[in-house]
């Protein structure tokens, strides 16, 4: 515990306040020398001995407990508790010193220990940027013993926080509207109830199973029908290329297209892995981060720790430099999610780089749409200069359509949406991949 402030109370700005005018009272009423040194001495001493009482280290101890996981932009609880292991009461104020990215909802909360007494206070933080966040430490401001000064002691308290996104705001009934109900186009579905790649089990026979699910050995044996029954192939991999550069830093509602697109990710992972598939995950352009072979559900947390605190960067896109180095790593097919936001200058740059990366895996692009050229197009044209502006985003518009169309008459499934749809759009996009049996 250091002290690192030290300052007057109240009481005694009080009390020279009325030494001041007691001193102008015996002024005028012509007292002797003697009374006006007794009444300017006793406050003196009183608050030279308060003084030196104040700089003895207080008698405190102190614990603070909370989850070292938080959600972006949620309140979360902190308990502070105070031991007080003195003979005397304290009155004193508590704050908790933090990073910058984190909010104290109360800047101190003020509480009276007496002797041997023990406090909990309950504070509120939220984180307002993802990664990772600290507590650095407790200030304690404790009231001397005349109540005179005010003492402020630091109490190192080094306690790492891990901010996530918030999956509350993602997974909401708004958002997942329509996963699983959207055909992706291209891609005919040919899975038939109870059927599917790999052997499952031995069930009876129900209605409306096919001939050739029956298995006549164990039928013969059980003299019942028996069924077959299959499940989907769980070996199949699936791979996200995330875009890191400075075109997902445009804003959106509730952050930014990397904000969006990067919770979308996460939660597919965690559906990726549930359905019993493996996955690979890799943000490219200036920092290169690659996660390979996850599988398994209760591996999903791999994939939260390894990205949850990536941003996008201020370089350009450098798509065939990433899929040169995604192919390095991975040339089994599997299926590749290229989340990006095109603009007028992108289509030439990814064309060479899809068509190499056709050549080893089933490609799905995911276009975040720039709500800029939408905006402009909403806008009520009222002089010439609103005319131009509309003209310019219709051509862009249109030029995007044309491009998106090139890409899927290649073979690409191409996908626009808007950042608060990309989440449905991605399990879609996996989840008729994996019934068609594409891969």
């Amino acid at each position: 515990m250091i002290r690192i402030k030290l300052r007057p109370a109240k009481r005694l700005v009080l009390l020279l306040c009325a030494v001041v005018l007691m001193v102008l009272v015996c002024a005028i009423a012509e007292l002797g020398s003697v009374i006006m040194t007794a009444l300017l001495l006793v406050p003196v001493v009183i608050t030279w001995i308060d003084l030196m009482l104040s700089k003895s280290q207080p008698l405190l101890s102190t614990e603070l407990s909370t989850s070292q996981n938080m959600a972006l932009y949620r309140w979360q609880p902190v308990q502070l508790t105070i031991n007080n292991t003195a003979k005397q009461p304290l009155l004193l104020d508590a704050s908790l010193h933090l990073s910058q990215a984190i909010e104290l909802a109360e800047p101190q909360q003020t509480v009276f220990l007496t002797a041997m007494q023990q406090a909990q206070l309950s504070f509120n933080i939220r984180a307002h940027k993802r990664g990772d966040a600290d507590i650095t430490a407790i200030e304690l401001r404790v009231g001397s013993s005349f109540g005179l000064w005010q003492s402020s002691w630091l109490v190192k308290q080094e306690t790492r926080l891990k901010v996530y996104p918030d999956f509350s705001r993602v997974t909401s009934k708004q958002h997942l509207n329509g996963v699983t109900n959207k055909p992706i186009n291209g891609l005919k579905l040919t899975k038939k109830r109870g059927e599917g790649i790999e052997f499952h089990q031995l069930r009876e026979y129900r209605q409306g199973d096919s001939v050739r699910q029956i298995d006549w050995q164990a039928t013969s044996k059980r003299r019942k029908l028996i069924s077959r029954e299959y499940q989907e192939e769980q070996n199949q991999h699936v791979i996200v290329m995330l875009d890191a550069s400075k075109k997902m830093a445009i804003e959106a509602n509730e952050g930014t297209h990397f904000d969006h697109a990067l919770n979308a990710l996460l939660l597919l992972a965690h559906t990726v892995l549930k359905q019993g598939d493996w996955f690979s995950m890799q943000s490219f352009n200036q920092a290169l981060r690659w996660l390979p072979d996850v599988k398994g559900a209760q591996n999903v947390s791999r994939v939260m720790n390894h990205f949850y605190d990536l941003y996008p960067d201020n370089s350009s896109s450098d798509y065939l430099v990433a899929v040169n180095q995604l192919i390095a790593k991975r040339t089994k097919r599997s299926l590749v999610l290229l989340v990006t936001t095109l603009d007028e200058q992108s289509i030439d740059e990814l064309l060479p780089a899809i068509k190499m990366l056709q050549k080893h895996h089933l490609v799905a692009l995911i276009n975040i749409n720039n709500r800029a050229v939408a905006e402009v197009l909403d806008e009520p044209i009222e002089k010439y200069e609103d005319a131009t502006s509309y003209c310019a985003a219709l051509a862009l518009l249109n030029a995007h359509k044309a491009n998106m169309a090139k890409l899927k008459k290649q073979g690409v499934i191409a996908i626009d949406c808007k950042p608060t749809q990309l989440l449905p759009h991605v399990l879609n996009t996996y989840l008729n991949v994996k019934h068609s049996g594409a891969l």
